[in-house]
């Protein structure tokens, strides 16, 4: 069976997330998810060039500035000329019809032209279950064994690695892992949100695929009309465990609050870039507000799609309404937007155009998790901070290297000689 666009783009943001793990631990692992990750890395930077071809010299400094050593980018160049994506001459490399929004499904194409192993197949699948809610070590090894067809030593292996570099965070139940996706579920909570989602009963779980089913076409919806849906007792657990998040716009007509699903941002993205997720939201719920709450004479965003386009494309969007001066006074706190005078009234202009583009795919996808994927690129892992630093300097060590890896290389090596 042919593999979605959709899926296609899961595999490539989670190259992106495993691909930035990798830098932080000194191993020779999981190469095939190095080479596709750095070379999407590559490839984004090269498409964001203005000229239509980029000198060498120039391709090599962007490769710097992403992490990528010079004596690798060579190599990922002749990676990303053999998938058809770019032209290598002696006047420089130029893109051939790549952008920015099939960038993730480009890498996983990468990834597998070079023939992935079982292993990386498999790490790409236990960060997903991670992702969805925390998982007991002993069902992952149940559930991945099945479908990778993995002995228990390999799985056992696949597991130590995966800790030690950080595709995935855990915590000790006794005897027993319980892995978790540490940006979307609390070290603190994992345990709780496990027992919580576990516990609820098939009314319950229905109200709440229901409301999801919601967010899952427009990211962000008003409070009350979610806590009415789902009754404030299950609204509470949930909000509790961090399934669900809050997030306030105040104006002249006092606080509006706003829900969204942290995976609807936060599912591939280190910690870090915290802040830059936060403005994004807040963008979204100051647009979801013009959607949904403001008359026309106020400034009722009517067509979404085309007022976000303006401010992405154009860089600002202006008129003679009270919802510009009033709906985004937070986000001119932050330097994401700014607010002038204007011959048509009032100007809003966005300052940052990736927080823009997240707020976008908010709104009229319902899922942003896959652009700020892409947002780590260009970001170097130790401009990253916050509360996975001290483990990132933790992982900053040799990783044993499995025995099937092993296995692997002396097989190569004795076919060679003879």
């Amino acid at each position: 069976m042919a593999i979605t666009r959709k899926e296609k783009s899961t595999v490539g943001a989670w190259l992106l997330h495993h691909d930035q793990k990798l830098s932080n631990a000194r191993t020779t692992e999981f190469e095939n998810i190095a080479t596709a990750g750095r070379a999407a890395r590559l490839l984004s930077s090269i498409c964001r060039e203005v000229e239509w071809t980029v000198p060498l010299p120039r391709v090599q400094e962007l490769g710097r500035a992403n992490g990528i050593r010079r004596h690798e980018v060579s190599g990922l160049l002749e990676t990303l000329s053999a998938e058809g994506l770019i032209d290598v001459s002696e006047s420089g490399v130029a893109v051939l019809g790549v952008s920015q929004a099939n960038l993730l499904e480009h890498a996983a194409d990468v990834f597998e032209a070079q023939s992935p192993h079982t292993s990386e197949r498999a790490v790409i699948d236990l960060a997903e279950r991670a992702s969805q809610r925390p998982i007991s070590k002993t069902d992952c090894a149940e559930e991945i064994g099945d479908v990778f067809k993995m002995a228990k030593r390999e799985l056992a292996e696949l597991f130590d690695v995966s800790e030690r570099i950080g595709f995935v965070d855990y915590e000790n139940q006794g005897e027993e892992r319980l892995y978790f996706n540490g940006t979307l579920f609390r070290r603190d909570v994992a345990s709780k949100a496990l027992a919580v989602l576990e516990s609820l009963t098939l009314e319950e779980k229905a109200r709440l695929a229901a409301v999801e089913a919601k967010l899952d076409k427009v990211a962000c919806l008003q409070l009350e009309p979610v806590q009415g849906e789902l009754g404030m007792p299950l609204w509470s657990k949930l909000h509790q465990i961090g399934y669900f998040e809050v997030s306030s716009l105040t104006n002249e007509r006092g606080e509006t609050l706003f829900v969204m699903k942290p995976s609807a941002l936060a599912k591939y993205v280190p910690s870090g870039l915290a802040d830059m997720l936060d403005d994004a939201k807040a963008l979204a719920s100051s647009l979801t507000y013009g959607i949904i709450k403001s008359e026309y004479s106020r400034g009722q965003i009517r067509d979404p799609a085309a007022l976000v386009g303006a401010l992405i494309n154009r860089g600002y969007v202006e008129g003679p309404v009270a919802a510009i001066t009033n709906d985004y006074q937070a986000l001119e706190k932050r330097g994401v937007v700014q607010v002038t005078p204007s011959t048509k009234g009032h100007r809003l202009t966005l300052l940052k155009s990736e927080v823009g583009e997240m707020s976008r795919d908010l709104i009229l996808k319902g899922d942003a998790s896959a652009i700020a994927a892409q947002v780590i690129i260009g970001s170097s892992a130790g401009r990253f901070s916050g509360p996975e630093s001290k483990r990132v300097i933790e992982r900053v060590h040799t990783v044993p290297e499995t025995r099937a890896s092993v296995s692997r290389t002396l097989d190569i090596l004795r076919k060679t000689v003879r």
